[in-house]
């Protein structure tokens, strides 16, 4: 509805005073002798809008984060934690080496060490230790590449289902297709298989998604089973 306001309001306001829509010029509009019950609406809608609006008020940052919000006296990477305080010494390459070795030991999660080597690393730029700064980047993405490989990878499914009326439609080809198309993706970790391998016969139409999900869906390669056996 605000967009159909909007649009007749801007034709009515270009068409009298010309150019953009402001408070003033929906002030003169719903005064003017000839304003029409419609103008004054519009005209009232589009000031209350503009004069009412609620001010977002910007919420401080979760201490602990190292954000700071715009207009605090809190420092960015404060200590607001001092039982979780991690000291850092660069002041050579041998204390930045040790500090390294350090957090890259240290019992604490994997965000919180990048945030330590962070802290490192920035404020070793800043005092222009440009060497202590380079380890610590360093440092952070040996990091990264530990937690990936560690990351749990959810394996995808390289079974397919379908409705078994279209399964019952389909042809041996086109169910080798769909099945060599869903082994392919899985073995890329994709939970969907190529939309190329999609069969369009309008056999499986239903009339909305719930609808959809009661179809009986079966395995391709195995239309006895249903989709959730082994």
């Amino acid at each position: 509805m605000s967009k159909a306001y909007r649009g007749v309001l801007k034709a009515r306001i270009s068409k009298l005073y010309g150019g953009d829509v402001t408070v003033e010029k929906a002030r003169k509009l719903k005064s003017r002798k000839e304003a029409t019950a419609r103008d004054k609406q519009l005209a009232n809608w589009f000031i209350n809008m503009q004069t009412n609006r609620p001010l977002k008020k910007r919420k401080d940052p979760v201490v602990g984060t190292g954000k700071k919000p715009k207009g605090s006296g809190r420092r960015l990477y404060t200590d607001e934690n001092p039982k979780d305080t991690v000291p850092i010494k660069f002041a050579t390459v041998a204390d930045a080496r040790k500090t390294i070795a350090k957090v890259m030991k240290i019992n604490k999660p994997y965000a919180r060490k990048v945030q330590i080597l962070t802290v490192l690393e920035q404020r070793a730029k800043v005092m222009g230790k440009m060497e202590q700064a380079r380890l610590a980047k360093s440092a952070k993405s040996t990091l990264k590449s530990n937690n990936e490989k560690s990351s749990p990878v959810k394996k995808a499914t390289r079974k397919v289902c379908l409705p078994k009326a279209k399964i019952a439609r389909m042809s041996p080809a086109e169910k080798q297709k769909v099945i060599r198309a869903k082994r392919t993706a899985a073995s890329k970790g994709k939970q969907v298989r190529s939309s190329k391998s999609f069969i369009r016969d309008g056999s499986t139409r239903s009339k909305g998604l719930r609808d959809w999900v009661k179809q009986d869906w079966r395995q391709v390669g195995n239309p006895s089973k249903k989709c959730g056996e082994k």
